[in-house]
């Protein structure tokens, strides 16, 4: 990854709303419950008319569709299409027709990329209303939200399980993500600051 220019970032536990591929999940369960019936051994059957639905619808963020995004036009869903596409002139955009595919993709991702900036913008104007900045120092002791699961088998009752639990601060990770241990020096893990309470 590192040749590749790219920096592995790990997302925080319980932090869902940090991995993008969690969104893409939630639209495929989506989707998968509207076409399960009563009979639910038939769901996969429907995946590929998910993908398909899924890779050409135009995202808000984008402004474009993902299959569009990646290879530079619109993905058509039956061979006939192709056809009539080719007789209304439909298959190139005509602004950039007589361009290189390299030319046009250039194109097409600095228009992604400026939509995905404003959209941005705006996520980031809504996001800082509702936020409230803290900043936790290394050692400092914090309440942490406790994520236990109802067990039978052990006879644990989430319902009457601690809401927070206490712990140290280890290190910071990003703006708003903190490594924490127990108080006794175990490791907890990378949990989001929403979690945490002083």
């Amino acid at each position: 990854m590192q040749h590749h220019g790219i920096k592995h970032l790990r997302t925080g536990n319980y932090s869902a709303q940090a991995n993008a591929s969690e969104r893409v999940n939630q639209s495929v369960l989506a989707a998968i419950r509207t076409h399960v019936n009563e009979d639910q051994t038939t769901w996969d059957e429907k995946l590929p008319e998910i993908q398909a639905a899924l890779c050409t619808a135009v995202h808000a963020s984008t402004g474009v569709s993902p299959y569009f995004a990646m290879f530079g036009q619109n993905m058509f869903t039956h061979g006939t299409d192709y056809a009539l596409a080719r007789k209304l002139g439909a298959l190139e955009d005509a602004l950039i027709a007589p361009l290189a595919r390299s030319e046009k993709q250039q194109i097409y991702r600095a228009r992604i990329q400026e939509t995905l900036h404003r959209a941005y913008e705006r996520a980031e104007r809504t996001y800082n209303l509702k936020t409230r900045s803290i900043k936790y120092l290394l050692g400092q002791e914090v309440y942490k939200r406790n994520f236990v699961l109802s067990d039978f088998r052990r006879d644990v009752n989430s319902k009457f399980c601690r809401k927070y639990v206490k712990c140290r601060i280890v290190r910071a990770v990003g703006n708003s993500l903190y490594e924490l241990e127990t108080l006794q020096g175990g490791p907890l893990g990378i949990f989001h600051a929403k979690h945490l309470k002083q």
